[in-house]
């Protein structure tokens, strides 16, 4: 798979995430929220992909059930650093644009087999080995040694995790990798639109119950 292939859609992630004041506790809070929603799934996504393979695939099997492990509790980061904000997941609505980040993940790996999941898998990896180390050190501009520990645990890990990604892609056949490459497209512009939200979240109150929000968003 050629390098411009994710490069392009994932600087849209960077453009986006580049706008987010992480020293707005109610922005940056937020973001951290629904990163813990949406990587609570990152596992579970390993592990139903792994389990439709055929015996035939069994390499990227074993991939996918090492990586499992390189995944696991990655979202207790994301919560321990809202609790150094004096916050936790559930004071934030789990955004419908972060179900639609992960969500389709399921259905692809289904319908389009389960190495399809390497498209979200690669934009996220390839996204915070570019773009997060950045945001890192803003963080410790604004908060020191304190709510950090899951954008500085990725911005250090994901080089080696992305390298390993493109070798199994590019050992595809070219209509898998297209589909790869729609999926990339996807997460890069869902990512993005998850972010626009937290960002607007310092003038909207996103810590509504369903109720609050469906009235205000759809009915008021």
């Amino acid at each position: 798979m050629k390098a411009e292939y994710y490069q392009l859609p994932v600087e849209l992630m960077g453009k986006t995430i580049a706008k987010m004041d992480v020293s707005n506790l109610q922005v940056y809070g937020n973001f951290l929220a629904q990163t813990y929603y949406y990587v609570s799934h990152s596992t579970r996504m390993l592990a139903f992909g792994a389990g439709l393979m055929k015996r035939s695939e069994e390499n990227h099997f074993r991939r996918f059930i090492k990586h499992i492990s390189e995944e696991s509790s990655h979202e207790v980061l994301a919560e321990r650093d809202l609790q150094d904000l004096g916050m936790k997941p559930t004071d934030f609505y789990h955004l419908p644009e972060t179900h639609a980040l992960w969500e389709p993940q399921y259905y692809k790996m289904l319908h389009e087999g389960p190495l399809s999941l390497m498209g979200y898998i690669i934009a996220l990896e390839y996204f915070s080995c570019t773009h997060l180390p950045a945001v890192y050190k803003r963080i410790q501009d604004t908060h020191g040694t304190k709510a950090g520990r899951f954008i500085k645990l990725h911005a250090e890990e994901d080089p080696d995790h992305i390298q390993k990604a493109i070798e199994l892609t590019s050992t595809l056949s070219p209509d898998l990798q297209e589909t790869i490459l729609v999926n990339i497209v996807q997460t890069a512009k869902t990512y993005s639109l998850m972010v626009d939200t937290c960002i607007q979240s310092a003038t909207i109150d996103t810590s509504r119950t369903f109720t609050e929000f469906r009235e205000r968003e759809f009915i008021a």
